[in-house]
C-alpha cells in the first residue's frame, strides 16, 4: 500500500501531461525499438512457432540477431509480456513495467529480510525495503534504462538462495537463481557473481568452514548446471563481448585517478544524487541508510564483515581501475554501486533493532557525516545557498532529529519515521526529474510523440526484398535528440539501415574502418552517419538516403523529385556497390598502412586489402586523390602539409588555413586531413587567465565603440571572484573533451573527441577526417576556419586531400556493377555460382564473423582489411554457399540438452532415494 501511495507521488504526474517513460536518448534510440521488434519476434514464435533468423541484414550493415539484442530484450523476462499485448498498448506496458519491476525489487529484498531478520515489526522492514529500492541508482536507472532494475531483484533472492545451500545443503533454489541471472543479462551476471562471491566469502570467514569440499564441490555443481542451462545465451553473448569493437578499449579509459571534481560530490554522492552521474556514481541513499553504516562503523569488531566491506568499497571508489575492473576490464563505471544497497539495507535492520543504544558520540559521527555531505553539495553547487541539494541536506538532519526524539521519546510512534523515509525516497527520486513535465525542457517523450515515431517507421520502404539494398536514414528526433548519436527505429521499417546504435558492434568492421578516420564513428556506432563521404557511402551499397534539411548531400546521391518521406527529402544513388563484387587490384597491409585516410577510402573502390599478401599493386582510382595547398600565412608559400599550434587566447580573431585555387580540385569531395592532433587542457588558473583577458578585451572593444555606452558595471576583481566561485567545482574536468569545426561552402563539419570521463563512447583519436564537401569556387583561394571549444594548446598537422566524385568514380563504380555476380539471399545463407578464368577474389560487405561458413570448390573465407568478407575463387566454375550460425549457439544448445539430462539425473535420484531409505529400515 505504502509503495502504491509512494509510486502514484512519483508516477502520476507522467500520466496526466501523457508523457512517457521513454528516454530521448538510449531510450527511444536503443530500449524501446528492441522491445517493438522483440515483440513481433515473441508473437511468431508462439503462433508460428518460428525462431528469428540469426543473421539480419537490417541491423545495421548486418549483424547477429541474438548477439545484439541479448544484453537488451532477450533475457529480461519483463520483457516477455508483451507478447500478450498489442502493439498500440506496447508503451503503456513499457511505462507500467518499470512501476512492476520496481515493486518486485521490494519483493525480492522482503523475501530475504525476513528470512535474515526474522519476527521485527513491520516499521523495521518498511524502513529498509524503501531504502533498498529507492536510491540514486533507480532514480537514474528506472528513467533512463529500466532494464538494469532487474538486478535489484535478482541480488536479494540470489544471496538468500546460496544461504540456503550453504546452511541447509538444499541446491535447487540456487541453481535456479543462478539460470536466472546468466539468463537475464551477461553484463549484470558478472558484477552479480562477484557480489555472491563475496558473500560466500563471508559467509566462510564467520562459519569457518573452508575445508568443506564437498559442500564446495557441489555449489560448483550448481554453477555448472546452471551455466549449462544458460548457455544458449550466455555463450553467444561472451563471443559477441570479447569481439565488439568495445573489447580493445583502454582499461578504466587510461585513467589513474578521478578528475578533482569527483572527489569533491563523492561525500555529496552518499545523501544525493547529480541529475548526470559522474562515472556512473549514482550514490543518494535515504540519510537512515548512512546513518546505518556509520553505525556499523562504530561498532568495529561487531560488524566487522560489514566494515571491512564499507573500507573496501570507499577505497574502490577512489579508484578508476576497481571500476573498471567490475565493469569487465573496460571503462571506469561504478554501475557496481547497486551492490551496495543490499547490504546497506540489511545495515538498516540492525539500526533499527538497535535504536536505543545510540549513544552522543554515535549522534556525532552522524551529524558530522551530514555536515560533510553538505559541504559536499554546497562545493559543487558552485557555493550557492540557494542550492538545489537543500531538501536533501534538510531531510537527512531532519531524519537525524526525528531518531534522536524517537530514541528519547517512547511515546513517539515510529510511523513518523517510517513517512519521513518515505519522504526521502520521493525527493530521491524525482528531484532530478521536476522537469521532466515541462515540455520545453525534458528528457522524456511524449507518448502521442512516440506512437507517431513508431506510425512514421512503414513510410521507409525497401524496393527489392531479394537484393541487400542499404540506405541511410538521418536522425528523426529533431530538437528532441538525447546524447545517442544515432537511433535505430528504422529497424522497425523493411529498410537496411547502415547506421545503428548497439552496446555490442562488430569489432571486425570498427578496426577496418577505423583507418578511414571516420569522424562520427564511435564503439556503439560504428559508421556513424559515414561523414556523408561519397565514395564510402557508395562502396558500403548505401542506394537511397533520407536526409534532413542542412544535411550535406554526397555528389552521386540525386534528389527525387517531389519525394518527402517523414519530413525527409530522398536522394539515390545508381553508384551504389553490390553486396558481392570482384575489384581490380589487391594491395597488401604493408602499402595500404602507409596511405592517408583520404586514399584508403580511394582504394577501397576499385582494390581490397589483403591480410598476408605481398602484392605490389596500386589502386588506379586512389592514385587521382589529389593534396591540396595551403598556407596559414598569405605571405608564405604554400605546401601540402602545415602544422598548426593553437593556444586559446583573447584575440577574436578566427584561425585557419587558406586553401590555393587549383583546377585539379574540380570535380572532387574534399577532406580536411587533422592528423599528429595532441589537446593539452589549461589548468584551472589558466582557464581563469584567458576568461579574465577575454572579458578585459571586451570590455576594451566596446569603449573604443562610440555607438556603444561605458559599461559601469565593469569590474575585473569581482569577474575573477565570480569566476573562481562557479568554476571551481569543475577543478579536473578537463578530462580530454573537445571540439574542433570547420565550415566549407556554409556546411559546418565538427570533430568531437569524447573525454576520459565518457564511458560508452571515449574513443581517443589523433587523426581524424572532416568532410568538407564537394569543391567549389576552385580558381578562387578559399578560407578554412578552425574553431576550438575548450581552452588549451592544440598542435597537429592539417592536408586537404580531394577525391574524385565526378565522371572517375561513375566508371569505376559502373565497372564494379557490371561484373558484379548474381546471387540469392535466404535464411541465413547467401548462393551464387562464378567461373573465373584466373584465380581472383570475390570482395563482400558482408561483416566478418566467426558465424559465417562457406560450402564451395575448395573455397575458405578471409577477412579484408576492411573487416568484410572475402571469398577466394579457382580457376573454373565456383559454386558458393554461405551459411551462418551464431558463434557458440552449438556448443550452447549442446550445453543446454546435457543440463537437461542432468537435471532429470537428479531428479530420478531424488525420487528414488527416499524409497531405498525407506526399504533400508525395514
Amino acid at each position: 500500500m505504502l509503495f502504491g501511495i509512494l509510486s502514484i507521488f512519483i508516477f502520476a504526474p507522467y500520466y496526466f501531461t501523457d508523457t512517457s517513460l521513454i528516454w530521448q536518448s538510449d531510450g527511444i534510440a536503443q530500449h524501446f525499438p528492441a522491445l517493438v521488434r522483440w515483440q513481433e519476434d515473441l508473437k511468431n514464435i508462439i503462433q508460428h512457432h518460428t525462431l528469428p533468423t540469426s543473421w539480419q541484414w537490417h541491423i545495421g550493415l548486418g549483424a547477429d540477431y541474438y548477439q545484439t539484442f541479448s544484453y537488451y530484450t532477450l533475457g529480461d523476462i519483463f520483457s516477455y509480456g508483451a507478447a500478450f499485448i498489442s502493439k498500440s498498448h506496447l508503451i503503456t506496458y513499457y511505462n507500467f513495467m518499470i512501476i512492476v519491476r520496481l515493486y518486485l525489487a521490494g519483493i525480492s529484498f522482503l523475501v530475504a529480510a525476513q528470512s535474515w531478520f526474522k519476527n521485527r515489526p513491520t516499521w523495521h522492514y518498511q524502513i529498509a525495503v524503501f531504502g533498498y529500492v529507492f536510491s540514486g541508482y533507480t532514480a537514474f536507472s528506472a528513467f533512463e534504462h529500466p532494464f538494469f532494475i532487474n538486478p535489484l531483484i535478482i541480488f536479494p533472492l540470489l544471496v538468500l538462495a546460496l544461504n540456503v545451500a550453504l546452511s541447509k545443503q538444499k541446491y535447487t533454489f540456487l541453481t535456479v537463481m543462478l539460470f536466472w541471472t546468466l539468463w537475464n543479462n551477461f553484463y549484470f551476471a558478472f558484477m552479480l557473481m562477484i557480489g555472491l562471491a563475496i558473500y560466500w566469502i563471508g559467509y566462510q570467514i564467520q562459519s569457518h568452514a573452508w575445508s568443506n569440499w564437498l559442500a564446495h564441490i557441489k555449489l560448483l555443481f550448481s554453477g555448472l548446471l546452471a551455466t549449462l542451462l544458460a548457455a544458449p545465451l550466455l555463450f553467444p553473448s561472451i563471443d559477441a563481448v570479447f569481439t565488439s569493437a568495445r573489447s580493445n578499449s583502454q582499461i578504466a579509459n587510461g585513467l589513474f585517478a578521478y578528475p578533482a571534481y569527483y572527489y569533491f560530490a563523492l561525500p555529496g554522492n552518499l545523501i544525493a544524487n547529480q541529475t548526470t552521474p559522474s562515472f556512473w556514481l549514482t550514490g543518494g541513499f535515504t540519510a537512515i541508510s548512512i546513518m546505518a553504516v556509520i553505525f556499523g562503523l562504530r561498532r568495529w569488531h561487531k560488524y566487522q564483515l560489514f566494515n571491512w566491506l564499507w573500507s573496501f568499497c570507499l577505497i574502490g571508489l577512489c579508484l578508476p581501475i576497481f571500476a573498471a575492473m567490475l565493469n569487465g576490464g573496460s571503462s571506469p563505471s561504478n554501475r557496481w554501486i547497486f551492490l551496495l544497497s543490499l547490504p546497506i539495507s540489511c545495515m538498516v535492520l540492525h539500526l533499527m533493532n538497535q535504536l536505543d543504544t545510540l549513544t552522543k558520540r554515535d549522534y556525532f559521527w552522524f551529524f558530522m557525516t551530514g555536515l560533510i555531505s553538505g559541504l559536499s553539495l554546497f562545493i559543487i553547487s558552485n557555493f550557492n545557498l540557494n542550492s538545489r541539494y537543500g531538501m536533501m541536506i534538510a531531510l537527512y538532519f531532519a531524519s537525524l532529529a526525528l531518531i534522536w526524539t524517537i530514541q528519547s521519546n517512547i511515546f513517539l510512534k515510529p510511523v513518523w519515521l517510517v513517512l519521513l523515509i518515505i519522504v526521502n525516497s520521493f525527493f530521491l527520486v524525482t528531484r532530478n526529474h521536476t522537469s521532466n513535465t515541462n515540455p520545453n525542457a525534458t528528457d522524456l517523450l511524449p507518448n502521442k510523440v512516440v506512437k507517431q515515431l513508431m506510425n512514421q517507421q512503414k513510410n521507409y520502404s525497401n524496393t527489392d526484398s531479394k537484393q541487400v539494398i542499404r540506405s541511410y536514414v538521418d536522425n528523426q528526433l529533431n530538437n528532441a535528440t538525447g546524447i545517442a548519436p544515432a537511433t535505430n527505429l528504422p529497424l522497425l521499417s523493411t529498410l537496411n539501415n547502415a547506421e545503428s546504435y548497439w552496446s555490442l558492434q562488430n569489432g571486425s568492421v570498427s578496426k577496418g574502418l577505423s583507418a578511414l578516420a571516420i569522424n562520427s564513428a564511435n564503439p556503439n556506432d560504428i559508421t556513424g552517419n559515414l561523414d556523408s563521404r561519397n565514395v564510402l557511402s557508395n562502396v558500403l551499397g548505401i542506394s537511397k538516403r533520407f536526409e534532413n534539411p542542412g544535411t550535406l548531400t554526397p555528389n552521386s546521391y540525386q534528389t527525387q523529385t517531389n519525394q518527402i518521406i517523414n519530413g525527409q527529402s530522398v536522394t539515390q544513388s545508381n553508384n551504389a556497390y553490390p553486396l558481392l563484387y570482384f575489384p581490380k587490384y589487391y594491395l597488401s597491409k604493408k602499402n595500404y598502412a602507409t596511405l592517408s585516410p583520404t586514399e584508403k577510402e580511394a582504394t577501397l573502390a576499385d582494390s581490397v586489402v589483403l591480410t598476408n599478401h605481398s602484392s605490389t599493386d596500386k589502386s588506379k582510382f586512389g592514385e587521382q586523390v589529389v593534396t591540396g595547398q595551403i598556407r596559414t600565412d598569405l605571405t608564405k608559400k604554400a605546401k601540402k602539409t602545415q602544422h598548426i599550434t593553437y593556444k586559446t587566447n583573447a584575440d577574436w580573431l578566427p584561425t585557419g588555413f587558406y586553401l590555393s585555387p587549383s583546377k585539379a580540385l574540380k570535380g572532387t569531395e574534399l577532406h580536411l586531413e587533422i592528423s599528429n592532433l595532441h589537446f593539452k587542457p589549461y589548468t584551472l588558473k589558466q582557464q581563469q587567465h584567458v576568461a579574465l583577458n577575454q572579458y578585459r578585451y571586451k570590455h576594451v572593444q566596446d569603449a573604443r565603440n562610440a555607438q556603444k555606452l561605458i559599461d559601469r558595471q565593469y569590474n575585473s576583481q569581482a569577474f575573477t571572484w565570480n569566476w573562481y566561485k562557479t568554476h571551481f567545482s569543475s577543478m579536473g574536468k578537463e578530462t580530454g573533451n573537445y571540439t574542433i569545426s570547420t565550415t566549407y561552402n556554409n556546411k559546418v563539419n565538427t570533430f568531437t573527441q569524447t573525454g576520459q570521463s565518457n564511458l560508452s563512447f571515449y574513443n581517443p583519436q589523433t587523426t581524424i577526417t572532416l568532410n568538407l564537401g564537394q569543391a567549389s569556387n576552385i580558381n578562387k583561394k578559399a578560407f578554412i576556419p578552425l574553431t576550438f571549444n575548450k581552452v588549451g594548446q592544440y598542435d597537429f598537422d592539417v592536408q586537404i586531400k580531394a577525391i574524385p566524385t565526378d565522371n572517375r568514380f561513375n566508371k569505376v563504380a559502373k565497372h564494379i556493377k557490371n561484373t558484379a555476380p548474381s546471387y540469392k539471399i535466404g535464411n541465413n545463407k547467401l548462393t551464387t555460382s562464378v567461373t573465373v578464368n584466373n584465380p581472383k577474389i570475390l570482395a563482400t560487405t558482408i561483416p566478418y564473423s566467426d558465424g559465417w561458413r562457406i560450402k564451395g570448390n575448395h573455397a575458405n573465407l578471409i577477412k579484408l582489411g576492411n573487416g568484410f568478407i572475402g571469398i577466394p575463387l579457382s580457376v573454373g566454375k565456383n559454386n558458393i554457399r554461405l551459411y551462418y550460425h551464431t558463434p557458440g549457439s552449438h556448443i550452447g544448445k549442446i550445453s543446454f540438452l546435457l543440463g537437461v539430462i542432468i537435471c532429470c539425473l537428479v531428479l530420478f535420484i531424488n525420487l528414488f532415494k527416499p524409497i531405498r531409505i525407506n526399504q533400508k529400515y525395514k
